[in-house]
This record gives structure tokens, C-alpha cells and sequence, in this order.
């Protein structure tokens, strides 16, 4: 059986910036392919896992996780040998400066740090501009900086991450691989005699840049119902109560005008009937995830959204509780053996 926090590192360790997602394929396929059914990565970079009910008039479940991390793009170089870099999906620049960083060079990963001047020198706290902030790689000239790193190289956090007090961990790529890790776990433990549905997850690609790839799954594999999952945002400072879910709480179920009402009530009694903690939040016209991509898709699809909290979203050491992100995953294992659910249409 897959161990949840070992497999989150294992995906975490691989680059999947918005764009380079088919370049994940063959590394997912090594650490889970062989758990499942069948394996494809789409046209639209999706990378699909399938298992398959042993019930040949099954319905299909599309249980939908992001795959694609914020990162940043190289955009020129500096006469000095420096790269300059922009953002791909939403980074708070204020973080940047003398953080480490990740090159996705074609000769294979190079280390780098942006450059950041010593506050001696410092004349105002203003954020820079992307203009401003450049990379250092160890380069001396353009040139051999040039060579090394052509133009549209990917550039990610390097942090790997560590863990905390109170079963608390911390790393890059969370966003949305604490989500990935937590359906392949489930469906993994799940046997194909217990399962109401046949199962496909779909570690979709481009939700950072806009979304897109998850609609173009579920256009394709056409489920009777869908869980859209990702992070939600963490009870931390700064974050109202109405809108985090506090570490340790369990996962947070949204109720949104884009969400089926049926379908949410049916998996928040699934949870209370599991006495699981859970928290309802309210996210009135969009939810922030793939549901908008998906709801809508062919003749429409019902959709539900449930997440796991998070701290420092899209930065370098983002954060999450173990004890929530087991209890989501949890949670669909029991959703995708229910034949209640599964007889909803």
C-alpha cells in the first residue's frame, strides 16, 4: 500500500511547471503506473490514471488534482551572466530575493539564487520588478550563460521541504500534488470488487495559467460525476475564520454556485456518518479550482469540490497537517466505494 507523505515527496520532486507537464509522465508512470489499469498522458498534457470497477456497468468518476506548480520562465540574460525570469501562475515577488531556485536546463538541473542587495545599501523596501530581479547561476559572462540556459527554460523553487511539530510538514509543489498524492493513495487501497465507479484521476494541467486541461479531460472520458480537489487556504494570519480551514480540522467542502448541491450534501453525510471532521466554506460565485472548467463540460457534469487546507501558498515552503490531508484521502476512498453516490443519476 502507498504511504501518503512518501509518495508526496516523490511527486513533489518532479517539475511539472505549467507548460512542461507531459515532461512528468514518465516519472509518475514509474513510481504508480503499475497500480492501475491504464495510464495516458492527453493532447492537453493530462496525465489520466484508470481503475477500473469490477463491475462492467459501472459509472465514471473523474477525481481531478492539478498537477502543475507555479514556477517561473527564463526570459533573456544580463550582460553580467545573469538570468532574467518571469512568473508562470502567481508568485509573490517580495519572496524572492536570496531564495534558491531550480534551472531546468537541457544538460540537466542547475542551482541558482536571485541576486539581492545587502540592506546597508538599500534605499527603499519597495518589491522589485521582474526586471529587477536576476538570477545568479555562477555565470561570469552572457555568453557562458547563454549557453548553459536557452530562452523559455523553466526555473522552480528548490526548497524540498522538512517537517514540523504537530504532524506538520512543509515543501514546495503542495499546490496541488498534496492533493495528486491523496486520490492515487485512496484509489490505490480501494480493490476493484469495492469500487462503485470506474475511477479516473486526472492529474490535469494548466489550472495555475487559467485552467483548461481538466475540462479537456473530462470532455474526453465523460463521468457521471466529478470531485474537483485542491488546496484551500489554511487558518493562519491574516486569514479570516469563515475562510480557512484550521490544521487538524479535517478537509474543507465547498458550497458554491458552481457545485452540485446533491452531490456535496451527499459526500458531507458521507463525512459526518464517518464522524470525520470536516468544514463546510462558502465560496459564493467560484471556488477557485477546476470545478468552473468542468461543470459545464458536454451536457454538464455534476461536480463537488473538496480540499486540504494550506499555509504559505505558492511560495517555497508551503504547509500542511498530515492528519488532514489522511482524512481527505480517506474520504474519497469511501466516496468512490459508495454505491449510493455512484447510483446518483
Amino acid at each position: 500500500m502507498l504511504e501518503y507523505k512518501t509518495l508526496l515527496r516523490q511527486l513533489c520532486g518532479i517539475m511539472s511547471i505549467p507548460g512542461c507537464e507531459r515532461s512528468a509522465f514518465e516519472d509518475v508512470k514509474a513510481l504508480v503506473g503499475d497500480r492501475f489499469d491504464d495510464m495516458y498522458c492527453d493532447p492537453a498534457r493530462n496525465i489520466v490514471l484508470v481503475k477500473k470497477s469490477a463491475n462492467p456497468d459501472a459509472p465514471r468518476i473523474m477525481l481531478d488534482a492539478h498537477f502543475d506548480e507555479v514556477g517561473m520562465i527564463v526570459t533573456g540574460v544580463s550582460d553580467e551572466g545573469y538570468l532574467r525570469v518571469t512568473s508562470v501562475g502567481g508568485i509573490d515577488r517580495q519572496l524572492l530575493p536570496a531564495s534558491d531556485m531550480w534551472v531546468y536546463a537541457p544538460s540537466g538541473k542547475l542551482y541558482g539564487v536571485f541576486a539581492c542587495l545587502a540592506p546597508h545599501l538599500a534605499t527603499d523596501n519597495k518589491t522589485p520588478e521582474w526586471k529587477d530581479l536576476l538570477l545568479d547561476i555562477g555565470c561570469r559572462t552572457k555568453e557562458e550563460a547563454e549557453k548553459l540556459v536557452p530562452l523559455g527554460t523553466p526555473v522552480g523553487y528548490y526548497n524540498e521541504g522538512d517537517d514540523l511539530p504537530n504532524n506538520r510538514i512543509t515543501g514546495r509543489g503542495f499546490d496541488d500534488k498534496a492533493c495528486a498524492a491523496g486520490l492515487i493513495c485512496a484509489v490505490d487501497a480501494v480493490p476493484a470488487e469495492e469500487l462503485a465507479f470506474d475511477v479516473y484521476i486526472t492529474l490535469s494541467s494548466g489550472e495555475e495559467v487559467g485552467g483548461g486541461g481538466a475540462g479537456r479531460a473530462a470532455f474526453v472520458i465523460e463521468p457521471e460525476l466529478a470531485i474537483i480537489t485542491d488546496v484551500n487556504f489554511a487558518l493562519t494570519p491574516g486569514v479570516a475564520g469563515e475562510e480557512g480551514g484550521k490544521f487538524g480540522e479535517g478537509p474543507m467542502i465547498s458550497l458554491s454556485a458552481v457545485t452540485d448541491r446533491k452531490l456535496t450534501k451527499k459526500i458531507i453525510a458521507l463525512a459526518d456518518k464517518l464522524e470525520m471532521k470536516h468544514k463546510k466554506v462558502v465560496e459564493p460565485t467560484s471556488t477557485g479550482t477546476n470545478s468552473s472548467c468542468v461543470y459545464c463540460v458536454n451536457a454538464g457534469i455534476p461536480v463537488a469540490v473538496v480540499s486540504i487546507p494550506l499555509a504559505n501558498m505558492h511560495s517555497f515552503n508551503e504547509s500542511l497537517c498530515l492528519d488532514d490531508a489522511e482524512a481527505f484521502s480517506k474520504l474519497i476512498g469511501e466516496i468512490v466505494k459508495d454505491k449510493e453516490i455512484g447510483g446518483m443519476n
